[in-house]
């Protein structure tokens, strides 16, 4: 069995810069749900001290779609994040972005399921949101070069005779709709019950009803840090699992966009801020 190292070491896995395409898997699937975009839970936004008339791209608003379930990449703060009430690394991101670009940012948040067509009905500019890029979503939607590495893993409880992937057959499999672990699960053939939110897979997880929840391996690391006394741990099969890209998503054609971010994830990456994002969020995952 091969236990994750902790989220902190996650700032290597990050993608120089220019580092090609090629991989895919990770943050959902291609797939629509059955609740209309429309079932949006809540928007904030964050003014840029440049004012909209001075964007450096000529963009004077953008509205990024997230669904804040995926820690620590985005989730829902009590005590403010780094956009209103929305917190983690991408939310960190889409602050920077606006800020370096002058214009306004504001977040809506939405069902996962949802994102893609409220991108395609122009409720959202862009989606953040921990999406891998994939073939079949670049058919439907732009994305951004790549700005973080990342794999699914299996989380179970100690004791569990779980060592690959292999070894969930027959198993209670957990998975969260939407999300590319549910696409693996269902690739290798096996039955899996699908959840709406991570913590409730989680839940379903300690309290004995499922053997394993499969899920990205950063998300994975943030809770098992946060239920340290139910004994989980998190189980690697990389010759399953393979290494997956996060990009953010526009609609196809919008090229001004895209180019904007394109420049804005290029500099962040080469100037190590997202690293230094991966790395900071890390710390607050474990304390």
């Amino acid at each position: 069995m091969k236990v994750m190292k902790m989220m902190k070491k996650a700032a290597a896995l990050f993608l120089t810069v220019g580092m090609v395409v090629s991989l895919a898997a990770c943050g959902g699937s291609n797939s629509t749900s059955s609740q209309p975009a429309e079932n949006k839970e809540e928007t904030t936004e964050t003014g840029s001290t440049a004012g909209a008339a001075e964007s450096a791209a000529g963009i004077d608003k953008i509205v990024f779609g997230t669904n804040a379930e995926f820690p620590p990449f985005e989730f829902i703060s009590s005590t403010g994040g780094a956009i209103g009430e929305f917190d983690g690394i991408d939310m960190a991101i889409a602050k920077q972005i606006g800020d370096d670009l002058g214009a306004e940012v504001s977040i809506n948040n939405i069902e996962f399921d949802s994102l893609l067509i409220a991108l395609q009905n122009g409720q959202i500019d862009a989606i953040i949101a921990g999406m891998t890029i994939t073939e079949e979503r670049k058919e439907s939607v732009d994305f951004t070069m790549p700005y973080y590495n990342a794999t699914q893993v299996m989380i179970i409880k100690e004791g569990t005779e779980i060592a690959k992937a292999a070894d969930m057959e027959g198993k209670n499999i957990a998975v969260i709709q939407g999300y590319t672990g549910e696409t693996c699960v269902k690739e290798l053939g096996f039955e899996y019950v699908s959840f709406k939110k991570g913590p409730d897979a989680i839940m379903d997880l300690i309290n004995g009803k499922s053997d394993v929840v499969v899920i990205d391996s950063a998300t994975a690391q943030k809770y098992v840090n946060d239920n340290k006394d139910a004994n989980l741990v998190i189980v690697e099969d990389n010759d399953q699992f393979a290494s997956e890209e996060y990009g953010i998503a526009v609609k196809k054609g919008n090229t001004e966009l895209l180019n904007a971010l394109n420049a804005e994830i290029e500099k962040m990456v080469g100037d190590g801020t997202i690293a230094n994002l991966a790395d900071q969020y890390a710390v607050a995952a474990e304390e």
